[in-house]
């Protein structure tokens, strides 16, 4: 294990050299499909193989790409547009393999939302904001929906404390975007830990203006009213049992 390690470390360190890499959900690094002389699988096909296979190595991977993306120039990087992408797939099949790494799979997606780069075109950046709300989608389907709306909510409020200074991870479009992959994910009965942490996240002012906007659909709205309809259905059952 400890050869792998160190192996995958280097791997890691050829990525942040690369334009892009090959995410595969496989645990097959493709090793024995080489001739001799031939160079082996791809960097990114390696890297994947193990986080499938290794938990520990996929913890490495996400302590990696964190350490990266939080830095203050990596979003301005030319390869940018064309890596991240890459890690937040990455991040996605960690997530699918090794439950104890959504937490940090969570933290990664609404760190890569958060970034802004002016030289990179407004369409690309959308879409790789739109691929971490994928992300949180996933893990939400995955049983995190809990963690994932109260960090987005966490996240929302911080914003709108800090004036949006320190850049945004989320603006309407996104907000609507997220919601509109909620409702066609959720299905009642609902826990209350759910109602509460969803109802509190409807409540900030960021999603009340963009649900509010005329850019969300009539039938997403429909949905949400019978959401909360539903909502009043499981506060009012948990009354009755006594609950608070």
């Amino acid at each position: 294990l400890t050869q792998t390690v160190l192996a995958c470390s280097q791997l890691c360190e050829q990525v942040e050299n690369m334009v892009s890499f090959a995410v595969l959900d496989s645990s097959d690094d493709g090793e024995g499909d080489s001739a001799p002389g031939v160079p082996s699988a791809s960097v990114g096909r390696r890297l994947s193989s193990h986080c499938v296979r290794h938990a520990v190595i996929a913890r490495g991977a996400l302590l990696w790409a964190s350490e990266l993306a939080s830095g203050p120039e990596f979003a301005e990087t030319a390869s940018y547009p064309t890596l991240s992408p890459c890690i937040l797939s990455l991040a996605r099949v960690i997530s699918r393999h090794h439950p104890m790494t959504r937490p940090a799979v969570l933290d990664l997606a609404l760190l890569f939302a958060s970034h802004s780069n002016r030289d990179v075109g407004h369409k690309k950046m959308a879409s790789i904001k739109e691929q971490c709300v994928r992300l949180l989608l996933c893990l939400s389907a995955e049983g995190h929906s809990v963690e994932v709306l109260r960090a987005v909510r966490g996240r929302l409020e911080g914003d709108a404390a800090s004036g949006g200074g320190g850049g945004a991870t989320m603006d309407s479009a996104l907000v609507r975007y997220l919601f509109s992959g909620l409702l066609e994910l959720v299905r009642p009965p609902f826990s209350l830990s759910f109602v509460r942490a969803l109802g509190g996240l409807m409540m900030t002012r960021a999603v009340v203006e963009a649900l509010q906007s005329a850019h969300f659909e009539a039938s997403k709205r429909h949905m949400i009213i019978q959401l909360v309809q539903n909502f009043e259905g499981t506060c009012e059952a948990q009354r009755r049992d006594g609950g608070v």
